[in-house]
């Protein structure tokens, strides 16, 4: 149908045509008091008056009809404007949730790059380490046996009295003093050349547990830098007497930062000994008598290489059977394992895991430095605090073992 040609045979344009239709549904709904004829005479329609009556009276009648088409329009422009708002409430959830991912893995880097800036802005403070010339020859250092130090659990930062112990920063520090005197007189009488000594983790008491706020003396930032300058402190000394190859693992489970929410080694790479271990040879970079050993990175052990031997040092919270932890760990890193030495457990203990061609294999647990605590007593159990030295033969393997007692 051709609307246009149709109204001209009315004599109407389409401007007029919707006039009429407006005063024809005006009149139907009393907006106005028009009369059938003067609605004709007014737009000269070559329609009876009747006519055009009639045509308005049923649904098919113009007043309906547009009534109809105005209201088709509105609802088709309401459920469009609903579409479209849905689709924009769709695109800002969907916005929403990529900033929320974005934002956490943005909040994190920028805390852990200030913990470290905290780290870094108080270590630049720390007078480097006094080296010191070898005392004696090279021909008077004659070796016959190789011996590994073992360092762990000093939970550094714990302040407290228990029933057998009294612990604190400032003791930590007598401890150390006792047990560099005691190392020195070790080397000369043994004629060592070279000592290893592994730092076994647990180097801060932390804040894994509510329970450590009411023990720590100080704050996990400044008891990082602290630990490490006088652990470097410790190498720079006995390195007067023997060549030094500090072993240090990248973890534990005091030193775990914790994100808030998260579980025991949840987020296993989040852990100060990473840091502890970089510092302590950055403030020995200097002295060429220490070697400071770091496990390559992502991995939760370290190699101590020892008499030719396949030794390896971690802290021991990821092992869950001490008698087969030889095996599983050699069969993870496809080698076999001679010694693992652990900490973690605070009490000593040496487990044979298994017989080699001339040596055992085994599994050498060293005691806590820090000794026995409050916790330990609510278990009636505990022991001294101390470290041990381990003698390794090339061809026998470990043959010797020396306990000093701290306290």
């Amino acid at each position: 149908m051709n609307i246009k040609e149709r109204l001209e045979e009315y004599g109407l344009t389409e401007s007029q045509y919707e006039q009429i239709l407006k005063d024809c549904s005006d009149k139907i709904e009393g907006n106005n008091d028009y009369d059938w004829s003067e609605i004709v005479d007014k737009y000269g329609i070559n329609i009876h008056r009747d006519s055009l009556r009639k045509a308005q009276q049923t649904i098919f009648g113009g007043a309906f009809v547009r009534a109809y088409f105005e209201n088709k329009k509105v609802d088709n422009s309401a459920t469009s404007l609903d579409d479209k708002i849905s689709e924009l409430r769709k695109e800002r959830i969907k916005l929403q949730t990529a900033n929320i991912e974005r934002n956490r893995i943005d909040r994190n880097t920028a805390r852990q790059e200030m913990y470290y800036e905290q780290i870094g802005s108080a270590c630049q403070t720390l007078p480097v380490p006094d080296f010191k010339p070898y005392s004696f020859s090279e021909e008077e250092r004659a070796i016959k046996t190789n011996y590994c130090l073992t360092l762990s659990d000093c939970h550094y930062g714990a302040t407290f009295v228990s029933e057998n112990n009294e612990y604190s920063p400032e003791i930590f520090k007598e401890r150390l003093e006792y047990l560099t005197t005691y190392v020195e007189d070790f080397i000369t009488s043994k004629g060592v050349s070279k000592l290893w000594i592994a730092g076994l983790g647990d180097s801060l008491q932390g804040l894994i547990h509510l329970s450590d706020l009411k023990i720590n003396d100080t704050s996990v930032v400044k008891a990082v830098v602290d630990y490490s300058r006088l652990i470097a402190e410790f190498l720079n000394e006995l390195s007067v007497y023997a060549d030094i190859e500090y072993v240090h693992v990248p973890s534990a489970n005091h030193t775990q930062t914790r994100g808030l929410g998260t579980k025991a080694s949840e987020l296993a790479d989040e852990d100060l000994e990473y840091v502890i271990g970089h510092y302590i040879s950055d403030l020995l970079r200097n002295n060429q008598r220490v070697n400071v050993v770091l496990a390559d990175e992502g991995k939760q052990y370290a190699k101590v290489g020892i008499s030719g031997m396949n030794i390896y040092a971690l802290h021991g919270h990821q092992i869950k059977n001490l008698n087969t932890a030889n095996k599983d760990l050699s069969m993870l890193i496809g080698e076999r394992i001679d010694c693992l030495l652990m900490g973690h457990y605070h009490a000593s203990r040496e487990i044979i895991a298994g017989e080699g061609v001339c040596s055992d294999m085994e599994v050498l647990i060293s005691p806590s430095f820090i000794g026995s605590d409050p916790y330990s007593d609510s278990l009636f159990c505990g022991s001294k605090g101390a470290v041990k030295i381990y003698g390794f033969n090339e061809v026998y393997g470990h043959t010797e073992t020396y306990k000093v007692v701290l306290n």
